[in-house]
């Protein structure tokens, strides 16, 4: 201790001619000229120097001074001993402090190991598992409830735990499928209630559709020899997504290629596995980052999980959206991968792609593009003459783009594209086994079978709408989230569009969350039949509207929020339950980690029987 004491000692001498050396460093900066010679300089440098020389000679010789003294009596032996003691105690220490400082900043920073350690404290794990067991109850009797008012309207649906015994004959399964179907939200063309999630606009459509997956049904695509008519089929629905996008044999970057994929989420999943080994592989990037926004869609977040690719998180700017100038800050060495949306899911903003482009061209990293909502709707609004800025391959520097067939191209789900600007980038997709015993084995993507049924539809929807059938579908969405905001702006005066949307897809908040809690108004919309989209930060709600919707629709939802808000403004507790709790808790607790518990909480029960 009395050792340590004393390097404390001459740690902080030494920190005293620092401070002079910060004293004089701002002399510096704020003293010399902007225009001399580099002999000017240097004289006047010396010039400045000259006072603090002899300050600094004294501190010197002063801290020389104590040392000997200090070791005044120690045998040389000694003296070695205590300076070895004490230099591999600082290594040991500072191996340590490196090591806790690398596990906080794997965990997400200090504040979230400190939460992380606080939720181990018996008191706070007692608790937490009193409410997820409250909250695990709270939904299995919601389900009982749900089925008890099945069964008044003849639903019953007998919980299967186990294989059973003998078989079922096909009339009795289809029957029993039926029967569970009851359950479900009954869709009617053009009266769906339900923000997104079909995207199908005729049952005329859904046929088709229909009859394409059955013709293919036990098709798949990996064995290519055996099928090659679904190989084309994926080629094709490739290729002709690619030139709606900026790519293709009449775009400006006709090196765009591509592949299929399940969804959205392996599509982002895919290209950002491609873009982390490309830059390892090119760009020598061994510690991967990945700017994103906070509207970013959550596969990114997953995507990070899966890949061991650090999210770098920030937030956007005043008008809800991702700029160069804010990409530009978070750059550093490890970055790999900046994302862009077009649009965001949470608002339907598109982000200033043009802009984030000049800075990750310039910085040589990759620009990922997620246009799962916007690629089948973005290009023919801006051919109907709305207002859409550049996002896609035409932007020099974009390195890959997510597109949703099974969104707004209008195919049965379970089917995505995903496109890159050249081969070269896309080629880190692929998996490619030389060693196994079973033979050479390669895969375009995670799947190794993949149903080439979907593919089939995916082909087939985009062949019956065609340029003209897309065209005429995309007028119809716009001028529905057009009317719907200047609803909301003309009759719902307590409420407001966030940002101004390129797309179909209206963000809403309460200008005065406190007084009017949107979460409650979507709680009474629910009771109403609506299903809208919650959001946070800012709390808001969002519709998204498809070719499921028709502007008269919008007159019914109109008038079911008015009547919300109002009944919201009489009886502020006119509702309990619901949404409106949870996300009022999530909203002000700080340890999200302590949220995510909920969240599993929740999916747990979601898949037990």
């Amino acid at each position: 201790l009395k050792h340590a004491t004393f390097i404390l000692f001459v740690s902080c001498e030494r920190m005293v001619l620092l401070e002079y050396a910060f004293q004089l460093s701002g002399r510096l900066l704020t003293m010399l000229p902007s225009a001399l010679t580099e002999s000017e300089h240097v004289d006047t440098v010396r010039e400045l120097l000259e006072p603090y020389s002899e300050l600094v000679e004294f501190q010197f010789y002063k801290l020389a001074d104590r040392c000997n003294a200090y070791f005044q009596g120690f045998l040389p032996w000694e003296v070695a001993v205590v300076v070895c003691m004490i230099s591999i105690t600082t290594f040991l220490v500072l191996t340590w402090l490196r090591h806790l400082w690398l596990v906080i900043a794997e965990d997400g920073g200090l504040k979230a190991s400190v939460f992380a350690a606080v939720r181990k404290l018996p008191p706070v794990v007692a608790y937490l598992n009193k409410e997820k067991y409250k909250l695990r109850e709270s939904l299995l009797s919601s389900r009982a409830q749900h089925a008890t008012r099945s069964a008044q309207h003849g639903v019953v649906a007998n919980i299967l735990h186990s294989l059973p015994i003998q078989g079922t004959s096909a009339s009795d399964v289809i029957s029993t499928m039926y029967n569970r179907a009851g359950g479900d939200v009954k869709l009617v063309d053009g009266r769906s209630k339900l923000s997104g999630a079909v995207y199908i606009g005729s049952a005329d459509h859904r046929k088709l559709l229909d009859e394409a997956y059955c013709m293919f049904a036990i098709s798949n695509p990996l064995h290519a020899d055996v099928w090659p008519s679904v190989r084309q089929m994926e080629a094709e629905v490739i290729a002709m997504t690619a030139s709606l996008l900026g790519g293709g044999v009449n775009g400006p970057a006709k090196e765009v290629c591509g592949a299929m994929t399940s969804g959205g989420t392996e599509s982002i999943l895919s290209a950002m596995k491609a873009s982390r080994d490309y830059m390892k592989h090119t760009r020598g990037v061994r510690k991967p980052e990945m700017i994103l926004a906070r509207s970013a869609h959550a596969a990114y977040w997953k995507a990070c999980e899966y890949f061991k690719i650090k999210p770098v998180v920030v937030d956007v700017g005043p008008d809800l959206r991702l700029s160069g100038a804010i990409v530009k800050r978070h750059l550093t060495r490890n970055t790999a991968i900046v994302v862009a949306s077009a649009p965001g899911f949470p608002h339907g903003l598109v982000d200033h792609v043009k802009e984030i482009a000049q800075v990750t061209q310039r910085a040589g990293v990759c620009l990922h593009v997620d246009a799962c909502l916007g690629g089948f709707v973005l290009p023919f609004a801006r051919e109907l003459g709305y207002k859409i800025p550049a996002f896609d391959f035409s932007v020099k520097g974009v390195t890959s783009m997510s597109v949703d067939t099974h969104k707004f191209g209008m195919a049965h789900k379970g089917t995505s594209v995903v496109l890159y600007a050249n081969r070269d980038i896309r080629q880190y997709q692929f998996t490619g086994i030389t060693d196994w015993t079973g033979g050479l084995y390669i895969s375009p993507g995670m799947a190794g079978s993949r149903p080439g049924a979907l593919i089939a539809t995916a082909w087939a929807s985009m062949i019956h709408m065609g340029r003209e059938g897309f065209l005429a579908a995309t007028r119809n969405l716009m001028e529905t989230a057009h009317r719907f905001q200047e609803g909301v702006a003309s009759q719902l005066p307590d409420l407001e569009v966030l940002g101004e949307p390129e797309m179909c897809v209206v963000a809403v908040r309460s200008k005065n969350h406190k007084a009017l809690n949107i979460y409650k108004i979507n709680d009474l919309l629910t009771k109403r039949g609506w299903h809208l989209n919650a959001l946070q930060s800012p709390p808001a709600v969002h519709f998204c509207f498809t070719a499921a919707h028709t502007p008269k629709l919008v007159e019914g939802l109109l008038h079911d929020m008015a009547e919300a808000v109002t009944a919201l403004k009489n009886n502020p507790n006119c509702i309990s339950g619901g949404s409106a709790p949870m996300y009022g808790m999530a909203n002000v607790v700080p340890d999200r980690a302590m949220i995510a518990e909920f969240l599993v909480c929740y999916q747990d029960v979601m898949l037990q029987p």
